[in-house]
């Protein structure tokens, strides 16, 4: 007997592929806060919060991936320290339009904050708040 296993979140469908609803885009960067926001926007991409899509890309002005951030209702982005890497390199691709979860302003500090489930959760949970502002501010 042969079983397959699906992730969460990544079944495979027929239908067409639709119009990613919000978009997220994490530093990471080389920090302890650069890796805290990865982990934070992969937890984003695994609950279906958000679809995770490359940075790097969108830097490099790849096509499709620089498409896909064009296409989204919305986009969110976390930056792990003051510098707003992730910030900046969306504004020089020419988007403007985004939410910005900073993990410093949130007490999350480059240098002294290790990827933990508690510090994990807490910025998943700060995401969860900037897009439901947003949705209820929009409604």
């Amino acid at each position: 007997m042969t079983t397959d296993l699906i992730t969460p979140g990544l079944e495979t469908s027929n239908a067409a592929p639709s119009k990613p609803a919000t978009v997220v885009y994490a530093c990471s960067g080389c920090s302890d806060a650069g890796e805290l926001a990865d982990h934070i926007a992969r937890r984003l991409a695994r609950e279906g919060t958000a679809e995770m899509s490359c940075l790097a890309g969108i830097g490099g002005r790849v096509k499709n991936l620089v498409a896909k951030a064009a296409k989204a209702e919305r986009i969110l982005v976390v930056d792990g320290c003051p510098l707003n890497c992730a910030a900046h390199t969306l504004r020089l691709a020419g988007f403007q339009n985004f939410e910005h979860l900073e993990l410093h302003k949130i007490g999350m500090r480059k240098g002294s904050c290790p990827v933990t489930e508690d510090l994990v959760s807490a910025g998943v949970q700060a995401a969860r708040e900037i897009l439901s502002d947003r949705h209820d501010a929009a409604h």
